[in-house]
């Protein structure tokens, strides 16, 4: 049964914590009808309940602001769409990569046209719109429709892309993360071979590292370095939780294997004490890597 005008006021009304004024429930009304309308258009292939997204409309109105010209103001449509993203809609969240988030990528290249740093700010920056981060919710629920999405998380990612050029140091954290944590001096025999190797082990892992696809590289960064679980990761993709696990199982194997392969072309050492040292390390990483990575 269609939401009839009124049910939609009312749950207008109860997002914005107002009452409606006197002779004014008819033609707010009718407004949200349209609202409705050209959302469900604009978006065919999204659905939210419509009593959904008349109370988030008001939520979004701003404080002081009069029903009906505020609600005017909006845009509606980013609305709808950008609340169907929250809620996790599979159709929204790409019909957003799509409308607003490739836009975003051309804005910051004019930051940094590199790949690598452009694909790491695409990453942060659905990460800190559709995830969070820091104990913070998705940046997503603060657009309040006051302008085009498109424009809104532009300057989101030119804001992550400004950030980490500020920052270069924060910009690969990846290999010294890893590194440290990888090798750590617990164990006598391996800290003596990472004080011996180390500059060797080094450039074999920043080697293996930058072989890997731009994916694999930004899962790992994200998993390690932020921690992300594989049911965010999976939602930042667009794919089951499963898969983020065979990707990252996979990323880590080449990873480890490149920097094997590097280590035996970089160090003059017999068959045996490549054996021996090799032993060692991919023992100690393989450890350090599954206790690092947060699959659940």
């Amino acid at each position: 049964m269609p939401t009839s005008p009124s049910e939609l006021v009312q749950a207008f009304v109860a997002g914005a914590g107002r009452s409606c004024p006197t002779g004014k429930e008819e033609l707010l009304g009718q407004l949200l009808s349209e609202a409705v309308a050209r959302s469900q258009q604009a978006w065919s292939e999204v659905r939210i309940p419509p009593e959904d997204f008349a109370r988030h409309l008001g939520k979004c109105l701003p404080a002081g602001a009069q029903l009906e010209p505020g609600l005017r103001a909006m845009h509606c449509e980013d609305l709808y769409l950008a609340l169907a993203g929250l809620e996790g809609d599979r159709s929204a969240l790409e019909a957003i990569d799509r409308t607003a988030l490739a836009p975003a990528e051309r804005a910051v290249r004019r930051v940094d046209a590199a790949d690598a740093f452009v694909d790491e700010v695409m990453q942060l920056t659905r990460l800190r719109l559709l995830v969070g981060e820091d104990r913070k919710g998705p940046r997503l629920s603060e657009y309040a429709g006051k302008g085009p999405l498109r424009r809104w998380a532009e300057a989101v990612a030119v804001g992550v892309a400004v950030s980490l050029k500020r920052r270069p140091e924060h910009t690969t954290p990846l290999d010294d993360a890893m590194l440290e944590s990888g090798l750590g001096a617990s164990d006598p025999e391996l800290a003596m071979m990472q004080q011996r190797y180390r500059p060797s082990f080094r450039a074999a892992f920043a080697e293996a590292l930058a072989s890997l696809s731009v994916r694999d590289r930004n899962l790992l960064r994200l998993s390690l370095a932020q921690g992300l679980g594989v049911e965010a990761l999976g939602s930042l993709h667009h794919v089951h939780a499963s898969t983020i696990s065979r990707w990252l199982a996979k990323a880590r194997a080449e990873l480890l294997e490149g920097t094997r392969a590097g280590l035996a072309r970089r160090l003059a050492l017999n068959t045996a004490q490549l054996d021996s040292l090799l032993r060692v390390l991919d023992g100690h990483l393989e450890v350090s890597l599954s206790s690092l990575f947060k699959e659940n």
